[in-house]
């Protein structure tokens, strides 16, 4: 494992060690539900975790994809958005059975920030395998009351919606105690959980083992990141509209922050020393010049941190650091730049 020991703290060294050894155990897969979309099979599985949980994710297959003519893999991860409703239904279209409000929100959700288009869909249409696992606090493991808040907002139901949303967006606070008070860093958590989901993709017979990608966008990016960072049999990446310099996260932190906050590593690193563990891999950072979520110059600068690192490994020209017009959005043209980048980095063919 490819790894510069000294920069990362022992807590996150033993959750790389984890995700090692959880690639090499039965992830004990079923699959609950599956649509025929033309060119590709989109399923909803559920398989275990480390700690004794299951999660479901949304599993897009390619109809021509087999052990004898087998595809690349995609790990797709989903924003933040304060939107905790849906989460694998921000990035794949969802299955018939679901409820109408899941229906509604997800197509509001994608028309406003993907230009109507599920990512995860049109991937799945080009060739990839994709997963898109429900992260804590999303989709199918959100509240009681942020389900409440959607019929609410969706279907008309009884209440008063903004309050509710405003619990539901405060209960962030809750949910990080509740796992700290365990020993458990939300954000890892998420990391060893995404670990799981590219480690059943990579042991999939239709997918190579050897070209296995992740990427997201907004709080998708930054999961996609780490999860680059810290297992190594994730070939290449790329990241929309997350990366900053730490000194712009500070103290009181918003709800939103806590998904998202990893104190030990934080501690002594920067966002953009995620570098020394994504070299020598080809890596793409992409962000809008008028984010207003992740302002041009910090992460110019970000950017400039982290081009430095590639070429002290010595790998100048494998990190893509890319400046788009337009804020924080995943559009069809900045989809075109993901594709563009799969395409070099974990080709069909």
């Amino acid at each position: 494992m490819k790894m510069i020991l000294r920069k990362i703290p022992a807590v996150l060294l033993l959750l790389v060690l984890s995700t090692a050894v959880y690639a090499a155990e039965t992830h004990g897969m079923t699959v609950l539900e599956r649509e025929d979309r033309g060119s590709y099979d989109c399923l909803l599985v559920e398989y275990a975790v480390p700690g004794n949980e299951k999660v479901r994710s949304f599993l897009l297959l390619p109809h021509a994809a087999s052990r004898e003519n087998p595809c690349p893999g995609l790990v797709l991860l989903h924003d933040h958005g304060a939107r905790f409703d849906i989460g694998k239904e921000k990035l794949a279209r969802p299955l018939p059975s679901a409820p109408e409000n899941i229906r509604k929100s997800s197509g509001q959700w994608v028309r406003a920030n993907f230009d109507g288009v599920y990512f995860a869909d049109s991937l799945a249409s080009l060739g990839y395998a994709v997963i898109v696992p429900d992260m804590l606090y999303w989709g199918g493991r959100s509240s009681e009351l942020c389900r409440r808040w959607s019929r609410m907002k969706f279907c008309g139901g009884e209440g008063d919606p903004d309050s509710v949303r405003t619990a539901v967006y405060e209960g962030q606070r809750a949910v990080y105690d509740s796992l700290m008070a365990n020993g458990t860093v939300w954000a890892e958590k998420t990391l060893v959980e995404d670990a799981a989901a590219a480690a059943l993709l990579r042991d999939l017979p239709c997918v190579y083992k050897d070209r296995i990608a992740a990427l997201g966008w907004s709080m998708g990016a930054h999961r996609a990141w780490m999860l680059a960072g810290f297992c190594d049999f994730i070939v290449s990446g790329v990241s929309v509209s997350w990366m900053t310099l730490k000194e712009t996260v500070t103290m009181p932190y918003k709800a939103s922050d806590f998904a998202m906050l990893v104190p030990e590593l934080r501690a002594e690193h920067d966002f953009p020393d995620i570098a020394h563990l994504l070299a020598p891999r080809p890596y793409c950072f992409l962000s809008g010049r008028s984010d207003r979520l992740f302002p041009e110059p910090v992460v110019r600068e970000a950017f400039s941190v982290m081009q430095e690192i590639y070429r002290e490994e010595g790998v100048e020209g494998r990190l893509e650091t890319v400046f788009f017009d337009g804020g924080h959005h995943c559009g069809k043209p900045v989809q075109r730049l993901v594709v563009d980048f799969l395409e070099k980095t974990v080709p069909l063919r």
